[in-house]
């Protein structure tokens, strides 16, 4: 009975054996003694020369009340592990494999100015980290990242809806410095840039790479920048808040033409303030809550509102003087002489209006002679 399971212990170690792939036994060898913790080099003094390529596939949208940008990014960083190379004729030509990232060294690449978010529960929010990374026979190892990140960006409100806004992208290692991993950037090409999906609200105008040097605790760190210039896309904003308020704008000037008698004057005026005021919060919805800068469109909004006010004051008052023009019948009712003079001899000259003037007042003699004739009579 013993040597019957010794045998078949036996067979089954020789089957499990046969059936090892050459890719299997390159893997095993490959991480039998790899230590992911130690960075990939036999000279604890070298250095990690890191590739580093950054490629926006698409602008999902900049919220300028939280001043966030969110984007989808292919992040591809390449270096070589001097643990990880072997011979490809020992291994039928195997050229490069496929390994799960947490069971080699990787960078730490961070972003820096990461917006976190409170209601995700993940520890790696800001890292750099993806499931596989290539492993070629020369040692070689190849990170394709492909993630979604949230930023912070300032945004300058004072030419919306017009604006363009400049948000930075920052990435370096959390723990080494210059003399343990160096960061190298690698360029995009314009047809890599066109290549992102288009977005409604923004336009992509421009991205720039550089890499800066920054010293903290007698060390050099090494930061990767890159500036991405937007510019919004304003044909929304123009068909539903600049033009709808140019045309309550012409209405407001239209309401000093119409005449007191109509009684429309003060409904006019309100209707359009009101109507200010709802493209006033429309404005102050987008733009975020801060006193650095004041959008010109709300300085325009605000300017056209106190037009509007004074305006509905101006006709209550004219109102209220036609009425008790109306009402008054005897001398004792007439204005005073300086007013007279002022109204009628002053002002129209000032305003080019004496030919109406005269007008008015060669009517209002010819209508006083036609009553005092037919008093007579």
């Amino acid at each position: 009975m013993s040597e019957t399971l010794v045998l078949l212990f036996l067979l089954m170690f020789i089957i499990a054996r046969v059936e090892c792939t050459t890719e299997q036994l390159l893997i095993r060898k490959l991480l039998q003694y790899y230590e992911p913790s130690v960075r990939p080099v036999l000279n604890a003094q070298a250095v990690v020369n890191i590739s580093f390529r950054m490629e926006i596939t698409q602008l999902f949208e900049l919220e300028e009340k939280t001043q966030i940008l969110t984007t989808n990014v292919r992040i591809e960083q390449k270096w070589k592990d001097e643990n990880l190379g072997w011979n490809q004729t020992e291994y039928v030509g195997i050229r490069g494999i496929r390994l799960p990232s947490h069971r080699i060294w990787l960078p730490d690449s961070y972003i820096y100015n990461a917006a976190f978010d409170l209601s995700s529960e993940s520890p790696t929010q800001g890292v750099v980290n993806g499931p596989y990374v290539m492993v070629y026979h020369t040692g070689e190892v190849v990170f394709p990242v492909l993630m979604k990140l949230r930023t912070t960006c300032k945004v300058n409100i004072k030419y919306f809806p017009f604006d363009r806004q400049i948000c930075g992208l920052k990435f370096a290692s959390w723990i080494y410095d210059i003399s343990s991993v160096k960061y190298d950037i690698v360029p995009n090409t314009n047809d890599q840039q066109s290549e992102s999906i288009r977005n409604s609200g923004w336009a992509i105008l421009d991205i720039k790479q550089g890499l800066i040097w920054r010293a903290k605790n007698n060390k050099t760190y090494g930061e990767l920048v890159y500036g991405v210039h937007i510019r919004r896309r304003p044909l929304y904003y123009i068909f539903n808040v600049i033009i709808p308020c140019a045309m309550l704008s012409c209405l407001t000037c239209m309401s000093f033409w119409l005449p007191a008698s109509s009684g429309e004057k003060v409904t006019l005026g309100l209707t359009c303030f009101v109507a200010f005021s709802v493209f006033m919060l429309m404005v102050a919805e987008k733009v975020p809550a801060t006193s650095d800068t004041v959008p010109i469109i709300g300085i325009y909004l605000t300017i056209v509102m106190s037009l509007t006010s004074i305006s509905v004051i101006m006709a209550v008052i004219v109102a209220n003087l036609y009425q008790q023009a109306a009402m008054c019948t005897s001398d004792q009712h007439r204005a005073p002489a300086w007013l007279t003079k002022v109204a009628l001899i002053y002002l129209p000259s000032i305003f080019r209006m004496e030919g109406k003037v005269k007008t008015v007042l060669d009517q209002k003699v010819r209508t006083c002679r036609r009553k005092s004739f037919d008093r007579d009579n």
